[in-house]
């Protein structure tokens, strides 16, 4: 036995857990199929954009992120009963090597002379993804110079914990 099997747990899962979590990946699946048909539509009739809208916060959370990833301006706006995304195409650059910072919101620190920190989530050049811990007045330039962005295209195939954060584009 590997020294760390003895630290690992297994992970239950109820037969309702189960079903509820195949169900909403079901209606996620759905929902990204009538999305791409509506936009395709949408491009049949000479429009630039589309509008949606959802009651689910984690449904328009996840599409969004895929749609992002997509290299598609969107708009979020929430209204009193509902999530209304607006997907536009009209001034893409469809450049799949677009550059991001991963901010990490929630990882705040203070160096040894009480300057802030926060963190990023980058690839490695051996394509594993890792955190940097490093000062909020690095501007994405900065963060660029220290190898800390990503592209559109290393998204794509991110793990769920990556996938979870906002991209920022970084100009250039």
């Amino acid at each position: 036995m590997l020294t760390y099997e003895k630290d690992i747990k297994p992970i239950k899962i109820t037969a309702r857990e189960a079903y509820k979590q195949s169900v909403e990946t079901e209606e996620y699946l759905n929902t990204l199929r009538a999305v791409y048909s509506d936009i395709q539509g949408n491009i049949k009739d000479g429009y630039t954009n589309a509008h949606f809208f959802y009651d689910s916060m984690s449904l328009v959370n996840r599409v969004y992120r895929e749609l992002l990833a997509q290299d598609y301006n969107l708009t979020l706006e929430k209204e009193k009963t509902c999530y209304h995304l607006t997907v536009d195409w009209s001034d893409v650059d469809l450049n799949p090597n677009k550059k991001y910072i991963l901010p990490m919101d929630d990882v705040y620190s203070l160096d040894c002379y009480g300057n802030s920190l926060t963190g990023y989530a980058y690839k490695g050049t051996n394509g594993s993804w890792f955190m940097a811990v490093i000062g909020t007045n690095v501007n994405g330039e900065d963060i660029e110079r220290l190898g800390y962005t990503v592209t559109a295209k290393d998204l794509e195939y991110a793990p769920e914990w990556v996938k979870v954060l906002e991209p920022v584009e970084v100009e250039g």
